[in-house]
């Protein structure tokens, strides 16, 4: 087909929805069908509960034996984890949030392995959730009404070093089974959404930890590698409400404690508008891995936001190539952690990867992977503060068309979903009636409020038929799937 040729100019919008990482309904259905399996199940689960609890006390030095009890709701996807009575945690200790939150994820992952769709967990202690026990403490604080418009935001990344008491040790707050020292990468991750959100969203951006790389007087440590009280401890030395909230605590660790409420009230101090935590998370199973992402179980106004952050996340790094099937769960967890609970403004963990799982290392330390997962943040955060919604990105249907020859036709091409300019419209030849007369281009689009629009030519005298392939990309690699329609060159 002599002289069929196609130039095109074109534009679009977001988000790839991957399977969800829980089981399907089919797989849920059986099991809880069948009251054996579903009662080998539950009893399973108690067991590793009991068994987690059981070495937690005892790395406190506690010798005692806790009931555990299991009740799945599958109309909520939700779990309760009951502890008998001799297990109530504190406020030293942050309410052992460092163990009761993984070992959450533990329990969600070995439920969903076996069939149960479960989602959020809740603990009760001899009865009672915790709140009940200490109303004031676990108050969540008045919110404060959200602009319209975002001017700034905190972002805490991670933990770092604190003084170990009485001995004034220093020492990371984080574990590192697979070498990878959360304290000290995390941070990364920092500097990358923190450029993302000042380009993109245009906020301005606050950090709860130094990036400085002088040493830490007091340690001796890089500044970058101290905890967030540290950092708020030399901005604001007489603000030891800020960062010393438990300078009488008896607990070796409560600097850890002073460092997870520090975050959040630096954010509440700030007046910012949204708050972000980066972290990486872990499990005693070294098979639970994954995105994820939380927010607090009182503040159930943040889940838009942290559904619309995985959505992004799931996107842009689904469209990575070697990490299409990273797993990034299809839904936030509403959990108690006390950096989300104290912050008046929105606000939600982002647990990148797990530092206890050989892949999810690996990628951790990909900086491809990093700044995939971090402009999913970034956009989850802009599409939810900007009230557009996560769908995904693709090409609507594209008519076939009819040219007279030697002339040409100008089509819209239209789109669903929320690309990051600029764009690329790529047309393939899928079938050409004449061998090497369809030409493959690639158009780029850098204007968002135009219309994408492809121009097809039929500049030869004789009549010939195309196939097409098109396929919209965008800045950050996502494509959407292709769509093919056939564009005839006719004589008249």
């Amino acid at each position: 087909m002599k002289g069929l040729k196609l130039g095109s100019t074109v534009v679009a919008c977001s988000l790839f929805f991957a399977s969800p990482v829980f089981a399907s309904e089919t797989q849920s259905t059986k099991v809880v069908e069948d009251p054996g399996v579903y009662a080998e199940v539950i009893a399973l689960l108690e067991r590793e509960a009991a068994s987690q609890l059981t070495r937690h006390l005892q790395e406190r030095g506690e010798l005692r034996q806790v009931s555990v009890s299991i009740r799945l709701d599958m109309k909520t996807r939700s779990m309760k984890i009951s502890f008998g009575p001799g297990y109530l945690p504190g406020p030293e200790g942050s309410y052992d949030e460092l163990f009761l939150i993984p070992m959450a994820s533990t329990l969600r992952f070995y439920a969903e392995k076996s069939g149960l769709d479960v989602n959020d967990i809740d603990f009760l202690f001899d009865g009672k959730a915790l709140e009940e026990y200490y109303p004031e403490d676990l108050a969540v604080p008045p919110q404060v009404r959200a602009k319209s418009t975002h001017t700034s935001a905190l972002i805490s990344a991670s933990h770092g070093y604190i003084s170990l008491h009485p001995s004034r040790e220093w020492k990371f707050q984080r574990p590192a089974p697979l070498g990878v020292q959360e304290d000290t990468l995390s941070p990364a991750y920092g500097d990358e959404l923190q450029g993302l959100i000042e380009q993109r969203s245009g906020l301005t951006v606050h950090r709860a930890r130094s990036r400085s790389t002088e040493l830490h007087p007091e340690s001796g440590k890089p500044w970058e590698h101290m905890s967030s009280r540290y950092h708020l401890k030399a901005l604001f030395p007489e603000r030891t409400d800020m960062w010393n909230e438990y300078p009488n605590s008896p607990e070796s660790a409560r600097e850890k404690d002073e460092d997870i409420r520090a975050r959040p009230n630096y954010a509440n101090h700030l007046g910012v508008d949204v708050m972000l935590s980066l972290h990486t998370n872990g499990s005693d199973s070294a098979s639970v891995r994954g995105a994820e992402v939380y927010y607090h179980r009182e503040k159930p106004q943040d889940k838009p936001l942290a559904d619309s952050i995985l959505c992004g996340m799931r996107e842009v790094i689904h469209a990575l190539p070697g990490y299409e099937s990273f797993p990034v769960r299809a839904e936030s967890v509403a959990e108690g952690h006390g950096e989300n609970r104290i912050g008046t403004m929105p606000s939600v963990i982002v647990e990148t990867a797990y530092h206890s799982n050989p892949e999810d290392v690996a990628a951790l330390q990909d900086p491809v992977f990093r700044s995939a997962a971090m402009k999913g943040v970034e956009k989850g955060y802009r599409l939810w503060a900007t009230g557009k919604s996560c769908e995904p990105l693709t090409l609507a249907p594209i008519a076939d068309v009819e040219i007279p020859t030697q002339s040409a036709r100008e089509i819209e091409l239209g789109y669903q979903g929320n690309p990051q300019y600029p764009v690329t419209i790529e047309f393939t030849s899928a079938s050409c009636s004449k061998p090497g007369a369809c030409t493959p281009t690639r158009t780029l689009f850098e204007d968002p409020t135009k219309p994408i629009r492809a121009e097809l030519t039929c500049k030869g005298s004789s009549p010939g038929v195309a196939r097409w392939s098109v396929v919209l990309r965008d800045a950050d690699g996502v494509a959407t799937p292709p769509v093919v329609f056939q564009h005839s060159c006719v004589q008249v």
